[in-house]
């Protein structure tokens, strides 16, 4: 074979013959396809590509068969990663099962492109026009595969990068990198900002996806919300024709180049490499264009709105500008710079997510009691125990967490790490995935205790991934002691607020932060009055700017007042 794919293939002969073998019959089928049941739909695309990768077929033949199902295997696929798109982790069965079959899917098309390209490279004159579609095709599958492996919170596969690397080496076998073919249907499906050109108007090469692949590898993915993956996903198909495939290096500029080596299996880097397979991703275009719009963005001119800059028109500021500040050290800088140094740690870190689990463990697996919910024996033993001691004595209440499903769970701290720009630290947390514990989504508020430390800390979920046989949990780490408090807004239409868990954070002189408030969501309005209630005293406390929304709680800046 040539040696631009170094792939084996499973043999032909199939068990389940296929319920067509030609292309006309293929149209035909996939018109009865029951497209109102995306589910069946899928299935019936699954099996009718095992029967024909497992089929011998001509070249051409099976290319047109596989061009006619792209469109239904590209609608079942969207519906199909809707069930499993931002979900907590680990995925319940229904949506794991959404994904496996949607991976399953991906991998069966991708399997019968790359028996073309099997075909191609062993002499079948009859493709040789279709090389570069081959190509592309074979690589924008290991694109979307690999984007709906991030949707699903799952690490892509190790051989993900060997298939690249392959298709890319075939395709500058076969002289076809750079030359343009149209992707009618994937270019429909990505379309979304307002410059972008009709799909029949915007070719696009293999060198053009394969430079696609390695933006999204590089961009942490995982370490973003659904909404602004989506947007990196689009900047990365939009802007990789800015980026060449060098076979030397290019003159080394303020952009950094992305290296990769096509003989080996990892994902491209800032680490130079060396060898016959190594190639060098320029960015300097890119950089260009990224600086280009954050300029304008912070400037705030005229027009530099995200839609008008082609950075898409859901793509709102400043989370827009944010997620752009991100990636430009991941696309063209070398990678991300930490601004706290590093201290690594291992060992167990009890864990607990969900604000009314945190709140009952953080005041010492006390049960949350507002004003009002003690009866008159409790009041008068406070009373008592706050004349002398100064305190309400600690009694712990499992039955109370028991019956509201609380659960303290025993995870492995396997780092601290700090975030650019954010925190001092965070830490990465796993546990295995079949160990019983709760879901974990991202902007969720939790508390950890490593064994070395004593107290709780809050934290909020950055990140979270399947790896392998285990979930980690990247846990942003948020400054200061955590007081818990029973908090209520005041004023005219307030009067009939209830009490809601909620937290005091202190001034950090050290990190020099502000003191915040943890409320219930949707508490925040600029200079509201806010009510802290603990069994000591009442405070009362004046909100000033938004810090943080998250998905189960909001964090403001605070002033206290008389």
């Amino acid at each position: 074979m040539n040696p631009g794919m170094k792939i084996d293939l499973p043999p032909t002969g199939a068990e389940a013959a296929p319920h067509f073998v030609d292309p006309a019959a293929c149209r035909d089928w996939i018109k009865r396809l029951p497209l109102l049941n995306p589910r069946l739909t899928q299935t019936q695309l699954l099996e009718q590509l095992r029967a024909l990768n497992g089929s011998a077929l001509a070249g051409a033949v099976r290319l047109e068969m596989l061009e006619a199902m792209q469109a239904p295997v590209r609608f079942v696929q969207g519906e199909s990663a809707i069930l499993f798109t931002g979900k907590p982790l680990p995925l319940a069965p229904l949506e794991q099962g959404a994904s496996d079959a949607t991976h399953a899917l991906w991998q069966e098309l991708l399997l019968g492109y790359l028996r073309c390209l099997e075909s191609l490279l062993g002499g079948d004159a009859a493709l040789r026009p279709q090389a570069a579609s081959i190509c592309q095709r074979a690589l924008a599958l290991l694109v979307d595969a690999f984007a709906d492996r991030v949707r699903a919170g799952q690490q892509a596969e190790p051989p993900l990068w060997r298939f690249a690397h392959a298709l890319y080496s075939s395709a500058e076998a076969l002289g076809v990198p750079r030359v343009a073919v149209v992707d009618a249907q994937r270019e429909t499906q990505g379309a979304g900002t307002r410059t972008d050109a009709p799909p029949a108007a915007r070719p696009v090469t293999p060198e053009r996806v394969y430079v696609e692949l390695a933006l999204l590898a590089s961009a942490s993915l995982h370490e973003l919300a659904p909404r602004q993956q989506r947007w990196v996903m689009g900047w990365a198909r939009r802007w990789a024709a800015k980026v060449s495939v060098m076979a030397e290096p290019p003159v080394l500029t303020a952009a950094l180049p992305l290296c990769v080596d096509l003989e080996g299996a990892a994902p491209p880097g800032f680490m130079p490499c060396s060898g016959p397979g190594a190639r060098w991703l320029d960015t300097g275009e890119l950089r260009k264009s990224l600086k280009k719009r954050l300029a304008l963005l912070v400037r705030c001119e005229p027009g530099a709105v995200p839609a008008e800059l082609g950075l898409g028109e859901d793509c709102v500021m400043p989370g827009c500008g944010e997620v752009l500040r991100r990636i430009y050290p991941r696309w063209v800088k070398g990678g991300v710079q930490r601004r706290y140094g590093r201290h690594p740690m291992s060992g167990l870190c009890r864990f607990v997510a969900g604000v009314d689990a945190v709140h009952y463990y953080v005041a010492g697996h006390q049960s949350f009691r507002p004003p009002g919910s003690a009866g008159g024996d409790e009041l008068r033993r406070q009373r008592e125990e706050l004349a002398m001691f100064g305190r309400v004595a600690t009694r712990f209440d499992e039955q109370y967490s028991q019956d509201h499903g609380f659960c303290l769970e025993s995870w492995t701290l396997v780092e601290d790490w700090g975030l650019f720009d954010q925190s001092e630290g965070g830490v990465c947390l796993v546990r295995p995935i079949e160990r019983e514990g709760g879901r974990i989504g991202i902007g969720q508020l939790v508390a950890v205790q490593p064994a070395a430390r004593g107290d709780m800390r809050l934290g909020v979920v950055r990140w979270t991934q399947r790896r392998g046989d285990d979930l980690a949990v990247g846990i942003q780490l948020l400054p200061g002691r955590p007081q818990p408090v029973a908090l209520r807004r005041t004023g005219v239409m307030a009067a009939p607020d209830k009490y809601r868990p909620g937290f005091i954070l202190p001034l950090s002189a050290h990190l020099e932060t502000p003191p915040t408030l943890i409320l219930s969501p949707g508490s925040f309005r600029p200079e509201r009055i806010m009510e802290a209630w603990t069994p000591i005293a009442t405070r009362r406390f004046k909100l000033g700017a938004i810090l943080e929304r998250g998905a189960d709680f909001e964090r403001a800046s605070c002033v206290e007042v008389a």
